[in-house]
């Protein structure tokens, strides 16, 4: 009983995290702050740039939405 619950739990973590929605990016934190307190992320696969609030950092691939 406890090895299926423990099974249904990871199965539903790794639903939750999606860890095949975030394969395509590496995202790299560059440490200089923006004048507005975030912080910018550069992916080193696709050259995506992404500012998010410090301690934060992006979930998604944002390859698709470059023009």
């Amino acid at each position: 009983m406890i090895l299926v619950l423990g099974l249904l739990i990871v199965f539903a973590a790794i639903l939750i995290l999606r860890p095949w929605q975030r394969r395509e990016c590496r995202w790299r934190e560059d440490r200089r702050a923006l004048a507005d307190g975030r912080v910018l992320h550069v992916c080193a696969a696709c050259g995506a740039e992404l500012a998010l609030p410090k301690g934060r950092s992006p979930q998604q691939c944002q390859a698709g939405a470059r023009p």
